[in-house]
């Protein structure tokens, strides 16, 4: 693929290289800007299989991992990210990711803050340790790169004849990025945007607020809003399937499918207060293992979105964490 600037003389080539992943969500969009200097968007998972297909991909640009300058990561997700140590040791390229996903760089997770939440939604020690079990089990797919530098958003990374914009785009993580190239009318959206899956608004602990929850959820739908003004007139190069093109149009399809998840789960609160894990069965009946975290995670997600309202109110005291409408 290249991408043509849109209405500029110049001509950026992007290549997008489709490296495998061990995952469920499949192979993930890694991107090659090939021109001064030469720079890698994302790396995949650390696998040799997927060492060998960024290998193959900048060959067909006629290039080596040697000729990689700069290595930019949209998120601190393994299937992004895992493979950076091993390509900045071979090239000694400049890695460069967000301050907001630091940990997720070093690979640290507070399970024990992952298990006691999970205790308190109702989730019995089995649930809980398969869970971890799973987690820990992605988590083999990355190793912490040994620095990189931090962005915060906002800033310009030059080229030679060209330039990223850095947007700050929380939600999948606290430190999603989007990089937006417009020489080539395109932006790097990582899992921010996914034309065929909605990405999920992981809960985690919030870098800024320690011992406090991330608002995924709340977060996420800010960045929506915000990419209907800084997407405009630009491709999407999504981190997982096809391009997005008409930002717009799929905000609104987002927006209808995330309004009837929050009306099932007003639907299932009506009846009177539930645990998110009684949510989570009876929106996602059928989830199992890692699923079991995704999904308990989206729905503790919208519950934090619908106490922001003022829509939901979770009690006060007891083992459990119920969830009741208000009004």
């Amino acid at each position: 693929m290249t991408a043509k600037g849109r209405g500029r003389a110049a001509r950026v080539p992007v290549r997008a290289i489709a490296v495998p992943t061990p995952f469920p969500v499949g192979p993930v969009n890694v991107y090659l800007i090939a021109a001064d200097p030469v720079t890698l968007v994302d790396t995949g998972p650390m696998t040799d299989e997927a060492y060998g297909a960024v290998e193959r991909g900048l060959a067909r640009e006629g290039l080596r991992i040697a000729d990689l300058k700069r290595i930019l990561l949209t998120h601190g997700h393994q299937d992004h990210f895992g493979l950076a140590r091993r390509l900045v040791d071979a090239s000694g390229a400049v890695l460069i990711g967000a301050r907001l996903d630091r940990r997720h760089f070093r690979c640290e997770r507070r399970m024990k803050r992952l298990l006691d939440e999970m205790a308190r939604s109702g989730y019995g020690i089995p649930s809980r340790l398969a869970v971890v079990v799973a987690v820990a089990a992605v988590e083999r797919f990355a190793e912490p790169p040994h620095s990189w530098e931090e962005l915060e958003g906002g800033e310009t990374l030059k080229g030679d004849g060209w330039s990223l914009s850095v947007l700050s785009t929380p939600g999948h993580t606290p430190g999603c990025l989007i990089f937006t190239l417009p020489e080539a009318g395109v932006a790097f959206s990582g899992d921010t945007v996914l034309k065929e899956i909605t990405p999920n608004a992981i809960v985690d602990e919030d870098p800024e607020r320690p011992g406090t929850p991330f608002r995924s959820l709340s977060r996420y739908f800010e960045t929506l809003d915000l990419l209907e003004h800084e997407a405009e007139g630009l491709t999407l190069l999504t981190g997982h399937g096809a391009p997005v093109e008409d930002f717009a149009a799929h905000h609104r399809h987002l927006r209808a499918l995330y309004a009837r998840r929050i009306s099932r789960i007003e639907a299932a609160l009506s009846g009177g207060p539930r645990t998110s894990r009684q949510l989570v069965e009876a929106i996602f009946p059928r989830v199992s293992t890692l699923n079991v975290f995704l999904a308990w995670s989206e729905v503790v997600g919208f519950l934090m979105y619908l106490e922001d309202l003022g829509r939901v109110e979770k009690s006060d005291g007891g083992p459990l964490d119920r969830y009741r409408l208000v009004g």
